[in-house]
């Protein structure tokens, strides 16, 4: 039996006993509602072995874990996580090296030429992840990477899921072999994904959007669609949901890009309504986009540049 609660007031939830249940959540205040409420936690709150069963299916084909060696993103793991800390400030870290005039420069011109998605994709996973590496990234590494799921819907078709799975391994396999001895395979390994994945698009975004701020463009289209949660204990969250949640089984999938564009907040394109523990990579991100923007602009009326990052 599917029951599947459909309102604008209240959020989505589709649950079909002893398979899956899914709460999608759309509105911002139910987001940071449900976020602040202590009944919630990132998914690695659990050992990977005890997490419903689609989310184990789903996830070993993604860039977000890595099956083989039991292994999460960063942001999937609860701050009660020994290792949470230290990934995060060797992240930090290194985007604290920032990016150098030639970065910008190289980009911008590559999209004054409409150049496709491969090559921009290629330079741009060395602004973001040669870093990591000491090295420039290969292009069958870049290339791979636009293989791994995004949508749920796309482990339904096996090709697509088989070929995501391949390409999570290859990418994981690559880190393992070339990145310095301690760092966390797959929090690099990811970013060359979201590089490939939704940075490339979004530097389309900018450059169609040049008029604009960066920060308004960035709520109106938000690079990430949405982040995922499972809850920790039941609740229904004031009243919220028609029944409560299920700790360990009920997921919630908060789709922070709808929040982000019917509030114009920055925090819900790189969080979920606030700044904590928002992503790592948001000065970097805003800072290059204007960088970008500036040279951009620059290019078009003939006036020499100046970036200001180094």
């Amino acid at each position: 039996m599917l029951n599947s609660t459909e309102s604008s007031s209240k959020p989505n939830r589709i649950k079909i006993p002893f398979l899956l249940d899914i709460v999608i959540v759309s509105e911002p205040e139910q987001i940071r509602k449900i976020e602040t409420s202590g009944d919630v936690e990132r998914l690695h709150s659990y050992e990977t072995s005890s997490l419903p069963w689609w989310v184990k299916f789903y996830f070993s084909a993604t860039k977000f874990h890595d099956a083989d060696r039991d292994l999460w993103f960063c942001p999937f793991e609860p701050t009660s996580n020994p290792t949470y800390e230290p990934r995060r400030a060797y992240l930090q870290q290194q985007v604290d090296i920032g990016y150098g005039e030639e970065d910008v420069k190289k980009i911008a011109s590559l999209l004054k030429e409409d150049a496709d998605e491969e090559v921009l994709a290629q330079e741009m996973v060395q602004v973001v992840n040669r870093r990591f590496f000491g090295k420039e990234i290969p292009p069958s590494i870049t290339q791979t990477a636009k293989n791994t799921l995004q949508k749920l819907s796309e482990a339904l078709v096996p090709w697509k899921y088989t070929q995501g799975k391949k390409s999570q391994k290859q990418i994981m396999d690559y880190c393992a072999q070339n990145l310095p001895e301690g760092v966390h395979i797959l929090d690099v390994g990811h970013n060359i994904g979201e590089v490939v994945q939704a940075t490339v698009g979004a530097l389309k975004t900018l450059k169609n959007h040049l008029e604009k701020p960066v920060e308004e463009i960035f709520t109106s289209n938000a690079p990430t669609p949405q982040v995922i949660r499972i809850a920790v204990n039941s609740s229904d969250f004031d009243g919220l949901l028609s029944s409560p949640t299920s700790p360990g089984k009920t997921v919630i999938i908060l789709k922070i890009a709808e929040a982000a564009a019917k509030t114009n907040d920055i925090s819900f394109t790189f969080s979920t309504g606030s700044e904590e523990r928002a992503c790592v990579f948001q000065e970097f991100f805003l800072q290059f986009m204007n960088d970008l923007q500036g040279e951009l602009k620059k290019a078009e009326s003939g006036e020499p540049g100046h970036i200001k990052s180094g």
